[in-house]
């Protein structure tokens, strides 16, 4: 739905430059480093919006690689959390095995020595 907005945004304003273009045909004298040249005006106007648009490309497509590169960063990140979490869970899933299995001797071991002999209960 987003680039469907901007897809009818630049659409307009597309028509509304082009509009512009054509009302305004008439030959300019254009000054470009020391060089004079007479162009029509819908030239002229093109060609500032073409450079426009390459320019906000250029600082766009920096801009875009500059959020890449933190997303990458980012992202390794939380791998490395990630498996620093997963590893800190097993060691404390092992302790607290060995703590039971550790609990559960101990308990056997009570039992046994507290439990009466078929001797002692006669």
């Amino acid at each position: 739905m987003k680039n469907q907005q901007r897809l009818i945004v630049g659409l307009v304003l597309a028509l509304i430059v082009i509009i512009f273009a054509l009302l305004n045909g008439q030959p300019v004298a254009v000054n470009f480093f020391g060089a004079a040249f007479q162009w029509p005006l819908i030239v002229v106007i093109v060609v500032c919006l073409l450079l426009g648009a390459l320019v906000t490309l250029l600082v766009s497509t920096a801009s875009l690689a500059k959020t890449h590169k933190q997303l990458k960063a980012l992202e390794a990140e939380n791998q490395q959390l990630t498996q620093a979490q997963e590893d800190a869970i097993a060691t404390a899933t092992k302790q607290a095995s060995e703590e039971i299995a550790s609990l559960k001797a101990q308990l056997a071991a009570k039992a046994e020595t507290s439990a009466p002999t078929p001797d002692e209960s006669k």
